[in-house]
């Protein structure tokens, strides 16, 4: 309160309720259930307060990630893998979030996406190559042949990300930098901002 004047905090509460309104009533519209769509949101607002990640870029990717399928039950751990890379390379959760949708769309991967993971940084022909047997290089062939499938580049991510993976644990680990606290710290006061705009939220449609 002492940040703000008062023409400025109450600004600010209603502008973060309303962004959190969006995303509730996009939830709902994508999942067609208020209980799923809250349960969610709830999920992803605790992700972007622990993570270097702010709650708008978690939203967003989340609502890539099921437009692409995903279940909304998988949806938060998946962000949690794709965001421990994201965090460990630098790159946007939605970059991520696309390239994985899209090979769970194809239903299998194809050289462009290889070199898509690969062009960001991500060594996933190294994990495919010890999952399959062969050479770094043997991998692009089977990727020509069509016989690595969108299980096998998850099977690759989740190694990547697992305790002892190369990955594993960035988003904590980046959350503890100055930028990671700054970004919980601006995402508690978004959530703080919203649990007072859910109180008000009469009073401020009067307002309006």
């Amino acid at each position: 309160a002492a940040a703000f004047s008062a023409t400025q905090l109450v600004k600010n509460i209603a502008d973060v309720r309303g962004e959190f309104q969006q995303l509730e009533v996009a939830f709902n519209t994508m999942l067609q259930s208020e209980e799923k769509a809250n349960a969610l949101m709830s999920q992803l607002t605790e992700t972007a307060a622990v993570t270097p990640f702010g709650l708008q870029e978690v939203a967003g990717s989340a609502k890539q990630l099921l437009a692409y399928g995903v279940a909304a039950e998988d949806v938060n751990a998946r962000l949690v893998m794709l965001g421990d890379i994201a965090a460990g390379l630098s790159i946007p959760l939605s970059d991520l979030a696309y390239l994985y949708g899209t090979t769970m769309t194809q239903g299998r991967m194809y050289t462009q996406d290889l070199n898509q993971f690969m062009g960001r940084g991500i060594p996933i022909a190294d994990e495919l190559a010890k999952q399959f047997g062969v050479t770094k290089g043997q991998v692009k062939e089977l990727v020509t042949a069509g016989k690595i499938g969108f299980e096998e580049m998850h099977k690759s991510l989740v190694a990547m990300t697992s305790e002892g993976g190369k990955f594993g644990g960035l988003m904590e680990a980046q959350s503890k930098t100055i930028k990671g606290q700054i970004s919980n710290i601006e995402d508690a006061i978004d959530v703080m901002f919203n649990q007072i705009g859910q109180a008000n939220e009469g009073v401020i449609n009067s307002a309006l």
